[in-house]
């Protein structure tokens, strides 16, 4: 059972590597924004190759969906593509998933299915996700469930729409085909899985797997004590449209022998995309607890058993109604991980650290290309940082358990783009204070080299930074500039929609780090000093917040000061 689960999983992580090496944009082969799974005939998840978790949900949801509509009509060589967000549970419309049938010996056996993000497809704005979009309708490129290819050979009619409706058609195209082949190839490699050892036992061990994987985590929610944990709440800073007015997520938890129960809390929906459909929510929450009580544990359809969520009221911005715009789901999606982290952190202080910065978020940056005069479409991913752990610091440029991507690398910016990055580097004292510190947040610079352009940014974090707990401190908010350090200098939201740049003109944003854990003056001193020689924290916040007095121009710390600040 072990060997053939392990060999699953297996397939799952060499369809990530295929897609990652044939994939055609910036933000599949570098940020990594896709994700692969492996689905039995029900679409239950049975086993994901290197995950981004907030496509979990999805995936399943989407693959019911087609089974739905096409269950009875369904063949080798099919391929389906969808991006709806209310008719497929889809995070957004640049998220397009695209699923396979498995059959073996003439039987649906499994289905194949991955989701992969977009550069472009169409919308009101170049790059899609305009973040001051008001309805879906504005958000790009609507695909309701389709067949795209039969007997592994495309539909001509649904390929010209598709082009004809992204501002960057080869890489566009060029990703979804990399997706469709990539599948075609899991199917060989599932049959080969299941002529090596007999379809009924491979599926037997997929469906004992999903049993373990749940008692596993029941054991876990066990050791918690009964009771009532929270509520804590956190905030968006706006929605992109109304600047004035914030928006609050809360969660409580509650734990009742080996179950957890979740009681959210939202504002209601936004005019502005910040809106989360709970499909997409649920199974992100999900991993999440999985994954924090259980890190080992594999994830399937089984670790969302013992765990039941209550959402808030239809109207709300974790509940909206169609047609809500969703494109920036990932930001209340990082902060509905913070307000449930926090709880946790009550539960399991010892598993769960302080709140992670909850900020990172995307540039795209939109034109002409001068030197070939082609369109080219950079969505660049930037972090901020994790916060402190139970025992130890939080990582650096690591900021959210929802958002596993990749930066894209200076290099192949400068390659592929006509885009110079200016700084790229640690936001000294982002991170919050405390025993333990909150990892930092980046500094990333780019200079536009072409003669126009646009840029729009996603981000939050502005107002409310991430909190810590334990006594630590909340961590330094986001930024962002145009033609910073300059005397032209203009500060930005942390929402911009179309932003026009022109050759020369630097656009820079500054994110925020994780929130901090226990007191700052119970922190070691030879930690503060370290932090201050690294150029992580001033001398002015060693001594202020730290209590440790750095001896100006020195590396050494003056003992008998920082004696009488900490007593």
């Amino acid at each position: 059972m072990e060997v053939v689960y392990r060999a699953t999983i297996q397939i799952a992580k060499e369809l990530s590597l295929n897609m990652l090496r044939t994939g055609y944009s910036s933000v599949i082969k570098e940020s990594q924004d896709f994700t692969f799974s492996i689905l039995d005939a029900q679409g239950r998840m049975v086993a994901q190759g290197v995950p981004q978790p907030l496509h979990i949900g999805g995936i399943s949801a989407q693959t019911q969906e087609v089974l739905r509509k096409f269950k009875d009509r369904m063949a080798p060589g099919d391929a389906y593509v969808l991006n709806h967000p209310y008719q497929a549970c889809q995070n957004h419309a640049t998220d397009v998933t695209i699923i396979s049938p498995v059959f073996f010996r003439g039987e649906l056996a499994a289905m194949v299915g991955n989701t992969a993000h977009k550069p472009d497809l169409g919308g009101k704005v170049p790059g899609t996700n305009s973040p001051d979009a008001t309805d879906l309708m504005q958000e790009g490129l609507l695909i309701p469930a389709l067949r795209l290819y039969r007997d592994e050979k495309v539909n001509e009619d649904i390929k010209e729409i598709i082009w004809a409706n992204t501002r960057t058609p080869e890489v566009t195209w060029g990703d979804i085909s990399a997706q469709a082949q990539t599948n075609f190839y899991g199917i060989k490699k599932l049959t080969e899985l299941f002529e090596s050892y007999g379809k009924d036992e491979v599926l037997a061990c997929w469906e004992r797997w999903m049993e373990i994987c749940e008692q596993e985590l029941r054991k876990e929610i066990e050791k918690i004590p009964d009771g009532v944990y929270g509520p804590y709440e956190d905030f968006l800073d706006d929605d992109g449209i109304e600047f004035d007015r914030e928006y609050r997520i809360a969660a409580t938890l509650t734990v009742k022998g080996d179950e957890l129960f979740l009681k959210l809390e939202a504002s209601p929906q936004a005019r502005g995309p910040i809106n989360l459909r709970p499909c997409v929510a649920h199974y992100m929450l999900t991993s999440y607890i999985s994954a924090a009580l259980c890190p080992d544990l594999p994830l399937n359809q089984g670790v969302s058993r013992p765990i039941h969520i209550a959402f808030p009221a239809e109207g709300t911005i974790l509940n909206p109604r169609y047609p809500a715009a969703v494109n920036m789901y990932v930001r209340p999606s990082q902060i509905l991980n913070t307000v449930v982290g926090m709880v946790l952190a009550d539960a399991v202080p010892d598993k769960v650290g302080a709140p992670d910065s909850g900020t990172g978020g995307s540039c795209s940056f939109s034109g002409r290309d001068d030197r070939d005069s082609r369109w080219f479409s950079l969505y660049d991913i930037c972090r901020g940082g994790a916060g402190a752990r139970p025992r130890s610091d939080g990582v650096s440029v690591l900021d959210s358990f929802v958002v596993n991507v990749m930066n894209t690398p200076v290099e192949m910016v400068e390659a592929e783009f006509p885009i110079r990055i200016r700084r790229y580097e640690l936001h000294e004292e982002s991170g919050g204070a405390g025993k333990y510190r909150g990892g930092m947040g980046i500094r990333r610079d780019w200079e536009m080299l072409c003669e126009e352009s646009t840029v729009n940014l996603r981000s939050d974090r502005f107002l409310h930074s991430a909190p810590g707990i334990d006594g630590g401190m909340s961590a330094k908010p986001s930024q962002a500039w145009l033609n910073p350090d300059t005397a032209n200098a203009k500060p930005q939201r942390s929402k911009v929609s179309k932003l026009l740049l022109k050759k020369g003109d630097v656009f820079s944003v500054k994110y925020g780090g994780g929130g901090g854990r226990g007191k700052p003056f119970e922190r070691p001193v030879e930690q503060v000093l370290e932090d201050v020689c690294n150029g992580y924290i001033s001398r002015e916040t060693a001594r202020e917040v730290y209590g440790v007095v750095v001896v100006e121009n020195s590396a050494e710390v003056d003992e008998v000061e920082t004696q009488k600040l900490r007593g």
